[in-house]
């Protein structure tokens, strides 16, 4: 093994030698070879030797208890956040889900997505497409740093696609979660009536929604066994990934990256239950079709709410299970976690569900983001910081003692664990497909790169972004040239690039031909 820093394995206090021990399934107790502190040192704590990334698809932070959710339970995500600072205005630089982990694991902008050509098996959706240098990435800095690199993730495009597969060689260890992806138990166990069930009625015989539904239903438990959805299994795994990287010894990095709440949406009827209407008689929301919300009766847009919320609320149970094989195996004690999501979805806000382009608002735009320290610094604090995917990675290094590479371009956040500021971000933009957004301390500015469908929120008066005031006067307008001149500056000085969708999708088609691809079940 390497002399390298990366080589040396953790210290354990006889406390944590006897948590670790009682483990259920993680074995023996820990190799004594890792080395053992005194007594004195059990309260001891010092500074991060390993970290975790969490990952969680699609969580929005107002269904989030410690972010001030009134009524959604998520007890462990809240103990979690308490024991760390949160941030109260991170919005992802890049949307949505491939983008957003391309930010995370190179710890660059991917925002606006210059040059961009669909690539068969990951759609027309610009920035959608592989991470392009693989030495340029979070996995492979923390490997020459003598790190172990693991991944546990469901994620159906960057855990499954073929382009994805250089990405997931480039892991010590990738564990892949079928759930999303692959045929768990065959299709014919869900009936026609079943599947009905879990569907609004306007899209009850519409065959993609009804075959994605029933795949989903057959592969996660049937919308009744809760230890066979997609969040029990892939934190599961990731507590057994836990425990084998403190058994074998050395420094280890764990992603545990969770594609629910993301939908479908099949949480037992248990979770429902806490939040929907007793007297409700239609079908269960299991599915979306992303555009104008009004196909959904108002009924099915608060049971959509209620989907949404129970499947929150069950992915929190299951991250509970993770964090107590974390905690029993001591690694409070020399461990930093990350948390954060990916982007939020629209449950009929603004007259939309989905992931909308267009309504890059923070129902849309804003996560959930938490550094923990293990010496507990800044516990229950909040920043105001605007935080972003592409300064995880350069957070991360930075935890560990690692000098962030320069082609990083994120921002070291722990500095704010110890009272100092990172670089000053008085604006800060990203974008999904052909929109952008620009957000200040008082202004928010979203439209199309093209610089038209502008809308302006004075973020002092109107925090929600509610009341679009681009015509209120002429400071308005002038506010909205100059916030877009910034955000041109700030991703390169050049036009932001803007995609026809027909050249698109004849793009995709040809791409497909080329590959022999055929479009698989949703």
């Amino acid at each position: 093994m390497s002399s390298s820093p990366g080589s040396r394995g953790p210290r354990l206090s006889r406390r944590r030698l006897l948590q670790a021990a009682g483990v259920a399934g993680a074995g023996a107790a820990l190799p004594l070879a890792a080395g053992c502190a005194a007594d004195g040192d059990d309260d001891e704590r010092r500074e991060p030797e390993n970290v975790v990334l969490i990952v969680i698809d699609s969580l929005r932070p107002d269904f989030v208890g410690a972010y001030g959710a009134p009524r959604v339970k998520t007890p462990n995500l809240d103990a979690l956040i308490s024991k760390g600072l949160r941030f109260n205005r991170a919005y992802p630089e890049a949307l949505v889900t491939v983008p957003a982990r391309r930010s995370i694991f190179t710890g660059k902008r991917i925002f606006p997505y210059r040059n961009f050509e669909p690539v068969y098996d990951l759609g027309v959706s610009p920035g959608w497409t592989p991470i392009e240098n693989l030495d340029e990435t979070l996995m492979r800095t923390l490997s020459d740093a003598g790190y172990y690199t693991v991944q546990v993730t469901d994620n159906p495009h960057t855990g499954f696609t073929e382009t994805y597969k250089p990405f997931r060689r480039s892991w010590d260890e990738f564990v892949q979660i079928e759930g999303r992806v692959g045929t768990r138990n065959p299709l014919d166990t869900v009936s026609d009536a079943t599947v009905r069930d879990w569907l609004p009625k306007a899209l009850q015989t519409n065959e993609r929604y009804v075959e994605g539904m029933r795949k989903n239903l057959a592969n996660t438990g049937y919308g009744r066994d809760e230890t066979e959805s997609d969040a029990a299994r892939v934190f599961g795994a990731a507590a057994e990934e836990l425990t084998t990287a403190a058994r074998r010894g050395g420094r280890f990095a764990l992603v545990v990256d969770c594609f629910d709440p993301h939908e479908p949406w099949s949480a037992p009827q248990e979770y429902i239950d806490l939040y929907g209407d007793p007297d409700y008689e239609g079908p269960e929301i299991g599915v979306l079709d992303y555009g104008p919300s009004d196909y959904l009766s108002r009924d099915e847009l608060r049971r959509a709410h209620a989907s949404y919320a129970a499947s929150v609320t069950m992915t929190d149970r299951w991250l509970g299970t993770f964090m107590d094989r974390f905690h029993a195996l001591g690694l409070d004690d020399n461990t930093a976690i990350v948390l954060l999501a990916d982007h939020g979805v629209l449950l009929g806000e603004r007259g939309w569900v989905g992931k909308i382009p267009g309504e890059l608002h923070p129902e849309m735009a804003q996560v959930p983001f938490a550094i923990v320290h293990p010496q507990g610094k800044k516990a229950g604090q909040a920043s105001d910081y605007f935080a972003s995917t592409h300064d995880v990675a350069p957070t991360l290094l930075s935890l560990l003692g690692i000098q962030p590479p320069s082609w990083m371009d994120g921002h070291d956040l722990s500095v704010l664990l110890d009272d100092r500021q990172p670089p000053e971000r008085s604006l800060h933009s990203g974008g999904m497909y052909n929109r952008y957004f620009a957000r200040t301390d008082q202004w928010a500015l979203l439209g199309d790169n093209l610089g038209g469908n502008r809308q302006l929120f004075d973020l002092t008066l109107d925090p929600g972004e509610f009341e679009n005031v681009i015509d209120r006067d002429r400071k308005s307008k002038r506010v909205a040239e100059e916030l877009y001149r910034q955000v041109i500056e700030e991703t390169g000085g050049k036009p932001l690039p803007y995609y026809a969708s027909e050249k698109l999708d004849a793009q995709l088609i040809a791409a497909r031909e080329r590959r022999g691809y055929a479009d698989p079940t949703p």
